[in-house]
């Protein structure tokens, strides 16, 4: 957060105050979560040529970066969680039903509620993105966000994923303890 500008710094901490202010007024046991997808470093995974996961990707019908143990991950937490994801990545400016398909090739199944994206106006530093869409959207029980940028004023709700391996094993295990952790503050107010 160094040579972070001040004025952002300010404004970004009472934007997550507020927003932590909304979801414990609005927290039930009814609410989704809302899980913040980013594709690039996240399902997109960079493997490094010549490395088997590499060649694995290259071999498909059709080319893409998607890693399908990924998407995986994704299906299967939104099996365990009542989930709702909201693209937040770059690509929620293709639109919802294209990002929709991308992930669909790549074995996204028909349980997983992608429900919209954070806004697409104006392009602006993500945790804002994500701020304002739990302002705007505050019915929910919590949120995690899945991204490889960082994001430090969301640190307890963030998953940063390393853009070579994406949602590994590793930070799945991670999102699920901070989802257990939302659902336990939950049940305790």
């Amino acid at each position: 957060m160094k040579n972070e500008n001040p004025d952002f710094t300010k404004e970004i901490t009472a934007s997550f105050e507020e927003c932590e202010k909304i979801i414990t007024c609005s927290r039930g046991n009814d609410k989704p979560f809302y899980l913040f997808l980013d594709f690039d470093g996240v399902i997109n995974v960079f493997y490094e040529p010549g490395s088997p996961e590499f060649e694995e990707m290259i071999s498909r019908e059709t080319f893409d970066f998607a890693d399908r143990k990924c998407v995986g991950r994704l299906n299967s937490i939104c099996k365990d969680y009542p989930i709702e994801v909201i693209l937040s990545s770059s690509w929620r400016f293709s639109g919802v039903d294209y990002c929709r398909k991308y992930l669909e090739t790549a074995g996204l199944e028909s349980h997983v509620h992608i429900v919209g994206t954070t806004q697409t106006e104006v392009f602006q530093h993500r945790e804002k993105d994500i701020l304002q869409y739990i302002t705007d959207h505050p019915d929910c029980a919590g949120y995690i966000v899945f991204d490889d940028g960082s994001m430090p004023h969301l640190a307890g709700h963030m998953i940063q994923t390393n853009p070579f391996r994406g949602w590994d094993e590793e930070r799945d295990r991670y999102a699920r303890l901070l989802l257990d952790n939302q659902k336990q503050k939950m049940q305790s107010i």
